[in-house]
């Protein structure tokens, strides 16, 4: 095996859960080249990643099309698809590529075109991770425990320029505003009132108000409401600069996953907020982290009571004072 393929077209949390396997396969196989067809999205997730040889970005049909021109003159040993759900863009993919064996889940999509047919655990039963440690495993992958965790690599200039602006001994919890989805919004009212509350029993505590571009308005507004309250001066995050906050930050609140995963990326402890489904709920926890997690009554995170995000926090900032 020298040149292996994998297929991950999702978005930044798909590609933060799923970058341990490529710890894993250069940790067991260093000589392999790993490849990767993913989201245009994931660019500054994955740019700082030593593990990867080469990066092919897909923006939309036209340049994911452009790819598979390109990768169609590649035979790879190994073509693997880690995406749990059918799909018939990868079932495509696998169709029109070379490999020498090409492996996903046994779904019915991939009928005739899979060397390797990977059984999936319960969605409802198992974290995304677990499920991907699993198809590892039955692929006959050695699993070097310690790495089943998501990475994140930081850009170091960025970081380097945040992590001065934090002060000595300060404690930071960082509060992030943004989500991928209108069910994840949780109301600007109730964030004014978690933030006051939490600053009325920590006030030695800084908060961090972080968001997407598109919510600045957002976080302007929130942050207009309270006193004692850090926020960036950059206008514009990229997905380094926000990693990089969290990575000073001493606690993580968050209705989004995407910034779950970088949290368990770098070791910070999160609270996060839930829809209320049930194989979201258990395969997008935080993972091997201190946090809590609390799932909405209805479809969305609205139904949260600020009461129940606070009562959170302090069970988890108790926790990690005892630690």
């Amino acid at each position: 095996m020298r040149k292996v393929l994998i297929i991950r077209l999702g978005k930044i949390g798909d590609i933060v859960v799923t970058s341990f396997v490529f710890e894993i396969i250069k940790s067991n196989y260093p000589q392999i080249d790993i490849y990767l067809l993913t989201s245009k999205s994931n660019k500054d997730v994955l740019e700082f990643n030593p593990r990867l040889k080469k990066v092919y970005y897909s923006k939309n049909s036209a340049t994911l099309f452009w790819n598979l021109l390109k990768l169609k003159f590649f035979k790879f040993d190994l073509l693997l698809d880690f995406n749990d759900n059918q799909s018939t863009t990868s079932s495509l993919i696998f169709r029109f590529l070379r490999a020498k064996f090409k492996v996903a889940y046994n779904y019915k999509k991939y009928k005739n075109i899979l060397d390797i047919k990977i059984n999936p655990l319960m969605k409802n039963e198992s974290h995304i991770i677990e499920r991907m440690k699993d198809f590892l495993i039955q692929l006959g992958i050695p699993i070097v425990e310690y790495k089943v965790k998501p990475f994140f690599y930081l850009n170091p200039t960025v970081y380097t320029e945040i992590k001065k602006q934090r002060v000595a001994d300060e404690k930071i919890i960082a509060i992030n505003l943004s989500a991928g989805a209108k069910i994840r919004y949780w109301d600007k009212d109730k964030w004014a009132e978690l933030l006051r509350l939490i600053l009325k029993e920590y006030p030695s505590f800084s908060l961090l108000l972080l968001s997407a571009a598109k919510d600045e308005s957002l976080r302007n507004e929130i942050h207009s409401k309270l006193i004692q309250t850090r926020y960036p001066a950059i206008k514009n995050l990229t997905i380094q600069h926000f990693a990089s906050y969290i990575q000073i930050s001493d606690v993580l609140i968050t209705p989004d996953t995407s910034a779950v995963h970088i949290a368990s990326a770098l070791g910070i402890p999160a609270i996060a907020m839930y829809p209320n489904y049930d194989s979201n709920f258990v395969s997008w926890q935080p993972y091997k982290i201190p946090y809590r997690s609390i799932k909405s009554n209805t479809e969305s995170v609205k139904e949260i009571s600020v009461k129940e995000v606070f009562d959170a926090f302090q069970s988890l900032v108790n926790e990690i004072l005892r630690k």
